[in-house]
C-alpha cells in the first residue's frame, strides 16, 4: 500500500511542478509564443502535466540506484547518473510523442523548428534541458521530496489530499480524453497530423475575431462545435502547406535565374 501512495504522491507533485515550469517557459522563452501571452500548457484543464509526473518518478527511483553504479569516483558517478536520467526522460518523451502521433495522429508538442530534432518529438536542446533538470533535482529537489514522502508514509491521514487531487484529475482527464478521441477521429478521416499548439492558436484566434471569451483554464474549449474548429484548422494547414510550397518554388526559380545569368556571363 505504501509504495502505491508514494507513487501517487510523486506523480501528482511532478505533474504540478512540470505545469509551473512549462507555464513560465511558454510565457517568457517559447519561440512559438511571439506575443508572450500567458498560456495554459498541455491539453488538460487543471495545473498538471502527466509527462512530468512520470519524469519525477523516473528521477526519484534512479536517484536511489546511484550507489549501485560500478564507478568508484563520486563525481564521475554523479555525471553518469545525470546522463542516464536525461536519457531516460528523453526516451519517455520520445515514446509518448510517437504513440500519440502513430495511434492518434496528434502531436502534443512540436520541436520541428529546433536543430537536430527527431520527428519533431525530441531534440538536443530539450535533452539538455532534461539534463539541467536532473542536476537540479539531485542537488535541490530530492532532499525535500524524500523528506515529504517519508512524512506522508508516517502520517497516512494526509493521503486524503492526494485522493482529492486524483478525484479532480480523473474528472479532468475523462473530459480531455473525449476531446482527444474526437480530434483523433477527425485526423484519421482527413489523413492529417493535428498539432495541439496550432489547434489551440486557431481556436484562440477565432475567439478574438468573433470577440468570444478566452478560457485560460480550458485551452481546448471550443467556442462553437468541435467539427467547425477542426475544419478551420484543416484549412489553415492546407493553406500553410500551399504557401510554403509556393515560397520554395519562388526560391528555386530565383536560383535557376541566377545560375542562367552566371552561365551567360561565363560564355561572354
Amino acid at each position: 500500500m505504501l509504495p502505491f501512495i508514494q507513487t501517487a504522491y510523486l506523480f501528482a507533485l511532478g505533474s504540478m511542478i512540470g505545469w509551473v515550469l512549462e507555464f513560465f517557459y511558454r510565457k517568457f522563452f517559447d519561440p512559438v509564443n511571439v506575443e508572450r501571452k500567458w498560456l495554459n500548457p498541455g491539453f488538460l484543464t487543471g495545473p498538471y502535466l502527466p509527462l512530468y509526473g512520470f519524469a519525477l518518478l523516473l528521477l526519484f527511483w534512479l536517484r536511489r540506484l546511484e550507489n549501485i553504479l560500478p564507478i568508484n569516483d563520486g563525481r564521475l558517478r554523479k555525471l553518469v547518473l545525470f546522463l542516464i536520467m536525461a536519457a531516460c526522460i528523453t526516451a519517455l518523451e520520445y515514446f509518448t510523442g510517437l504513440i500519440f502521433i502513430l495511434k492518434l495522429k496528434i502531436m502534443l508538442w512540436d520541436y520541428t523548428q529546433f536543430w537536430g530534432n527527431i520527428k519533431g518529438i525530441i531534440c538536443p536542446m530539450y535533452s539538455f534541458f532534461w539534463l539541467v533538470l536532473s542536476v537540479g533535482y539531485v542537488f535541490v529537489l530530492d532532499p525535500p521530496i524524500t523528506s515529504t514522502v517519508k512524512y506522508l508514509t508516517d502520517n497516512l491521514q494526509f493521503t486524503f489530499f492526494v485522493g482529492l487531487y486524483y478525484g479532480v484529475f480523473f474528472i479532468d482527464l475523462a473530459i480531455s480524453i473525449n476531446n482527444i478521441v474526437n480530434i483523433a477521429e477527425f485526423a484519421r478521416e482527413h489523413n492529417i497530423i493535428v498539432k495541439i499548439d496550432e489547434l489551440r492558436a486557431q481556436i484562440e484566434s477565432f475567439r478574438e475575431k468573433t470577440k468570444g471569451v478566452s478560457h485560460f483554464f480550458v485551452p481546448l474549449r471550443f467556442s462553437d462545435t468541435l467539427h467547425n474548429s477542426l475544419e478551420r484548422y484543416r484549412e489553415f494547414r492546407e493553406n500553410f502547406s500551399v504557401g510554403a510550397l509556393r515560397e520554395n518554388l519562388k526560391v528555386e526559380n530565383i536560383r535557376e535565374n541566377i545560375n542562367k545569368n552566371i552561365d551567360k556571363i561565363k560564355k561572354k
